[in-house]
């Protein structure tokens, strides 16, 4: 691993991708096991109630995010449970470098767009691409999307 890469996680100018930390702990002579290894002391459930769950809300006001992973690792990995109503649209910016995005749709139908590219996802579909690049899903359909999503940052 490079020293720039490692000044710029450092200094949270970017996130490592899983292979980065791979090689890390290899160097270190440290499994990665160790890092994704549950605390002693950690409690062994956390629940919510459907209140409690936080949620981000697009600026239509038309698409919905519930924030279903932990506040300890979205710098890493954030999962979210969504619904788009008809023509909602969620725009992203970049991501760090090396960053990806998988959706999966339960029902309905979305448009992702990255760059220059569109690709459509249809109910029971899993789409995974590149999000260091700008990137926007909409819902072109007449009836709401609902799926979900996991950002790999």
């Amino acid at each position: 691993v490079s020293k720039s890469i490692l000044s710029q996680i450092e200094r949270d100018r970017s996130n490592p991708t899983l292979a980065t930390i791979w090689r890390i702990t290899r160097a270190l002579e440290s499994p990665l096991e160790d890092l994704l290894a549950v605390n002693e002391g950690t409690k062994c459930f956390e629940k919510l109630s459907q209140n409690a769950t936080p949620e981000v809300i697009s600026e239509d006001n038309h698409f919905r995010l519930r924030i279903l992973g932990t506040l300890n690792s979205v710098s890493t990995v954030q999962w979210y449970e969504f619904k788009a109503e008809p023509g909602a649209e969620l725009t992203s910016e970049a991501h760090g470098a090396g960053s990806m995005e998988s959706v999966t749709l339960c029902t309905g139908n979305l448009s992702v767009i990255v760059g220059d590219e569109t690709q459509d996802v249809c109910s029971g579909e899993t789409l995974r691409f590149r999000t260091d690049f700008p990137h926007c899903l909409k819902n072109e359909s007449e009836v709401l999307a609902h799926g979900f999503m996991v950002n790999l940052l």
